[in-house]
C-alpha cells in the first residue's frame, strides 16, 4: 500500500512542512483552528492509540522518533468503547509477555487477562477496571512511567477533540490525516491484518486521498513494523520480560 514515507525522509519533511506558513495556515483554516494544543508547539512524531502502553510497538515507535529527531507523542482516545473483537483493545486487556523463542525463532508468550471481559464489553475504555480494582487507563499510564520515565507527560487524551470532529472514523480521519501534513508524523501499521482490510479500504484510503487532493501534498505516515515482520512473528509487539516483572510488582501494591 503506497501511503508510507520512509523514516529517513520523514523528520526532515515534517520540519520543512512546519516551516511552510502557507500550508500550515491552510490546514488550520480547514480545521477551523481546532488543533490539539500540544501540536501548536512544533512538529512531533505521533502514535494514535486508545490508551498509551509500553509494549514492543511503542518501544519501536520511540526508536523511530529518535532516528527522525522527533519528539514522541501519544494521542489517546480513551472514551472509545471497549470491544474484545478489536485486537488493539484486546491487547490492552489481555497482555502478552515475551518468554523467549522456540527452535524456529518464533516468539513465545505468556498471556494475562487483567479485566473482567463480561463486564467490560461496550463500556468506555476510561470506565474499565482491572481485576485488582485499578482504573485501566491509570494502570497503563503507571506502567508507561515505569518503563519509559518522562514519557507520561507526552501522553494526551484527545477524546473531546475526536467528538468535535465527527466522533466516528469516517468523519474524523480526514482531520487526523490533515494533522500529518505539517504538525505530526503518524507512526502506524495501517495495513497490518486482513481483518482490517475493509477499514483501510473504506476509511483510511479515502481520507488519505481526500487530504492529498485538498492540500496538494501527501500525509506523512511511517510504518512501525518492518516489512514482513508481522507475518513472521505476530507477537513482535508484545511486552518484554522486564515489563512482566514491573506489572507483577505493581499488582502487589493492591493486595
Amino acid at each position: 500500500m503506497d501511503i508510507y514515507t520512509q523514516i529517513e525522509k520523514a523528520g526532515r519533511l515534517i520540519r520543512d512542512r512546519w516551516a511552510d506558513e502557507k500550508l500550515r495556515k491552510a490546514v488550520e483554516e480547514k480545521l477551523e483552528g481546532d488543533i490539539p494544543e500540544i501540536l501548536r508547539k512544533g512538529p512531533h512524531g505521533m502514535i494514535w492509540r486508545h490508551i498509551g502502553t509500553p509494549d514492543g510497538e511503542f518501544e519501536r515507535f520511540l526508536e523511530l522518533c529518535q532516528k527522525a529527531d522527533l519528539n514522541p507523542l501519544c494521542l489517546e482516545y480513551i472514551h472509545d468503547k471497549f470491544a474484545a473483537r478489536n485486537f488493539t483493545k484486546l491487547g490492552l486487556a489481555k497482555l502478552s509477555f515475551k518468554k523467549g523463542c522456540n527452535k524456529k525463532s518464533e516468539t513465545l508468550v505468556e498471556k494475562e487477562k487483567i479485566i473482567d471481559f463480561k463486564d467490560a464489553e461496550k463500556k468506555k475504555m476510561c470506565e474499565l477496571k482491572t481485576l485488582w480494582g485499578e482504573n485501566l487507563v491509570d494502570f497503563h499510564h503507571s506502567f508507561m512511567k515505569e518503563m519509559f520515565p518522562g514519557m507520561e507527560s507526552n501522553i494526551v487524551d484527545i477524546s473531546d477533540w475526536v467528538k468535535r470532529n465527527g466522533g466516528a472514523p469516517k468523519n474524523y480521519y480526514f482531520h487526523i490525516l490533515s494533522l500529518t501534513l505539517c504538525h505530526v508524523v503518524l507512526f502506524d501499521d495501517l495495513d497490518l491484518l486482513k481483518s482490517e482490510e475493509d477499514f483501510v479500504k473504506e476509511i483510511i484510503l479515502p481520507a488519505f486521498h481526500e487530504v492529498e487532493n485538498e492540500f496538494g501534498v501527501r500525509p506523512i505516515i511511517v510504518r512501525i513494523s518492518k516489512e514482513g515482520e508481522q507475518e513472521k512473528d505476530p507477537y513482535w509487539c508484545s511486552y518484554s520480560e522486564r515489563a512482566k516483572e514491573i506489572v507483577n510488582n505493581h499488582i502487589k501494591k493492591f493486595k
